[in-house]
């Protein structure tokens, strides 16, 4: 994928801090991304409070917050998430939330537009030719 990877390295850093933010200790953060047609979905996943319905719709709006019972040293603008959809925009991509309610989790997914595959490369995992390959006229 094409992108300014310093935006993306704020995008990801911000999601990994709520979810650190609102997660306990023994709870569990997963961060996975895959190519997926032609787009590139990174999730970040967490056991943490989750997010009640009502607010899923609205958490990327500027200056939204979820719970404000939490310590005060820990809540933050609400600007976090706002600045992760207008990254993730920029880049041709969108953003989405995903949660149960209080205390199920939440799940954040990022989709982002992906370089389209050299023609007849159908997987990455398949070796390219190394330098010991014959090569016409080589006399090999």
């Amino acid at each position: 994928m094409e992108a300014d990877l310093i935006r993306l390295a704020q995008v990801i850093a911000n999601l990994l801090t709520n979810a650190a933010k609102y997660t306990d200790e023994a709870g569990k953060i997963s961060v996975c991304a895959a190519r997926e047609g032609e787009e590139v979905v990174l999730r970040v996943v967490d056991t943490g409070v989750g997010i009640a319905p009502e607010l899923q719709s609205r958490v990327f709006e500027l200056f939204v917050q979820g719970d404000r019972s939490m310590d005060r040293s820990q809540s933050g603008l609400g600007i976090g998430l706002t600045l992760v959809k207008r990254l993730v925009e920029m880049h041709g991509g969108s953003v989405a939330v995903a949660s149960k309610g209080a205390g199920q989790g939440s799940e954040f997914t990022i989709r982002l537009p992906a370089v389209p595959e050299p023609r007849g490369h159908q997987n990455s995992d398949v070796p390219s030719p190394g330098p010991t390959s014959a090569r016409p006229g080589s006399g090999s």
